[in-house]
């Protein structure tokens, strides 16, 4: 009976663990190519920032002003991204467990996010630039 228990308490144990290493993997997945999908985007904002402010320089004061705010908004994005890719590469240094896993869906959570405010910033870039 004893034995008996061992073996399902074994089994138990492999199962989760590889739960575990399929969800990691999966959200790995998801967040990294996250990643690939705005990094480009976020490599064209300081060219769209510098296009902003050099049209801004012929305009007026209320156009500048928009200018300024949209090279703010540009900016932050980008630091935003240049601050949360090496969270990612923090991964590696966890194991396959629960902290990873929830380490990944915040992260994941937070690339959202900053793919969102990157493609708002890029989308009034490129309006003001029209």
């Amino acid at each position: 009976m004893k034995a008996l228990l061992y073996v399902f308490t074994i089994i138990f144990a492999v199962a989760c663990a590889n739960k575990f290493a399929d969800e990691s993997a999966k959200l790995t997945k998801e967040t990294f190519d996250l990643h690939d999908e705005v990094m480009p985007v976020t490599m064209q904002l300081e060219g769209l920032r510098s296009k902003v402010m050099s049209k801004a320089e012929t305009m007026d004061t209320t156009s500048k002003q928009q200018a300024l705010e949209i090279s703010k908004l540009l900016n932050e994005a980008e630091t935003e991204m240049n601050e949360w890719m090496p969270k990612l590469a923090d991964l590696e240094k966890m194991k396959d467990n629960q902290e990873k896993i929830d380490t990944l869906v915040e992260l994941k959570t937070e690339g959202d996010k900053i793919k969102q405010k990157t493609l708002d910033a890029k989308k009034k870039a490129e309006d003001f630039l029209k």
